[in-house]
This record gives C-alpha cells, sequence and structure tokens, in this order.
C-alpha cells in the first residue's frame, strides 16, 4: 500500500524538475540536495550519481608478424578494435591517459618454435611489468601481461621489447594491447 505522505514529497519533486527556473548555482545545488534527501527517504536512491563518467578504453592488435626486433623496440599495434578517449595512437604504439585515473593494461603475443620474446610494460620510460618467453620448444605458446596504475593526464604506456632481441611476434588476435580507465581521480 502506498504511503500517501511519500507520495506527495515524490509528485512534489517531480513537479519541481519540471517547472525549473533559473537560479544561482548555489540555490540549484541546494534544490538538488533536497529531492535527493526526499528520495532518500522514501527509500529510493538512483542507480547513478549525476557525474558523467567519459570512458576511456582501447585495444588494438597485430597486423603483420614482427621479426628480429631488437632490444628496446617500441611494439606498434596498429590494427585499432576500439579507442574511446583517443588515447591511443597506432603510429606510434603509445597510450596517452586523456584524464587522471587508475587504468587497467592487459596484453598478450603469441610465438613459434625456437621464439624468443621479452616484453616490458612502460610507464614514462620506466618498465613496470615483465613478460617473456624464452626459446620456445612448442608450435606455438602465447604470454600474456596484466598492469594496474594510477596515471595522470598526459602519462604515456607502452609495450617495448627489452632484455634480448624479439625474434618472433605473430600478427592477429593472437597478438594485442589494450587498457581502460576503471577510476577517476
Amino acid at each position: 500500500m502506498l504511503n500517501i505522505p511519500k507520495l506527495i514529497i515524490v509528485c512534489c519533486a517531480v513537479l519541481s524538475l519540471r517547472c525549473v527556473q533559473a537560479t544561482s548555482p548555489p540555490q540549484f545545488l541546494k534544490d538538488i540536495n533536497g529531492y535527493r534527501s526526499a528520495c532518500k527517504s522514501i527509500g529510493w536512491e538512483p542507480k547513478q550519481n549525476c557525474a558523467v563518467y567519459n570512458v576511456v578504453a582501447f585495444h588494438a592488435n597485430l597486423n603483420s608478424h614482427l621479426n628480429n626486433l631488437d632490444p628496446n623496440t617500441t611494439i606498434k599495434f596498429e590494427n585499432v578494435q576500439l579507442n574511446k578517449g583517443n588515447g591511443y595512437d597506432p603510429n606510434t604504439g603509445i597510450f596517452t591517459a586523456p584524464e587522471d585515473g587508475v587504468y587497467s593494461f592487459a596484453w598478450s603475443f603469441l610465438s613459434k618454435v625456437g621464439g624468443t620474446v621479452y616484453l616490458a610494460a612502460v610507464i614514462e620510460n620506466a618498465d613496470h611489468a615483465h613478460t617473456c618467453i624464452g626459446n620456445q620448444q612448442s608450435s606455438y605458446i602465447s604470454a600474456s601481461g596484466h598492469l594496474l596504475y594510477e596515471l595522470k593526464e598526459g602519462n604515456k604506456v607502452w609495450l617495448r621489447t627489452w632484455h634480448v632481441p624479439a625474434t618472433f611476434i605473430h600478427s592477429g588476435y593472437y597478438s594485442y594491447f589494450s587498457g581502460s580507465k576503471i577510476n577517476s581521480l
């Protein structure tokens, strides 16, 4: 059964929102907080807050096989599947954080018999995670990595070879680099 006083509060709040007049920013915030309090008092809370959530996410894979890359070579994942926020540049292989936040990065690569690949996840020219395949003995094998990191707007993240030359990285959906902002600061 409906509680009439609560129903009246909700109706007044809805009608007030429909008849909004120009007010000062402080008065507007006071009004909104009043509506929120009324909603909470009857047990209704919105599923999302009013903050705008900007999606920042990318996913890219290799267009062609890579052979005999020198150490410290940046891997350029040219086939961009997703680039919300336009942070990833396929021409350089570098992701630039468009805004502050906590970011999650993942990568995977495939090599073949005899393949040796050491990759580093790099932030602002410092290694933060390593993955490797050393002198692969089976037909194919993949390695993957993951990194969570707090970035400031403008920080750069990329994958590069390290330690020894990378003999073979398979192209296509087998080798990719992706990332997303998981929380704003």
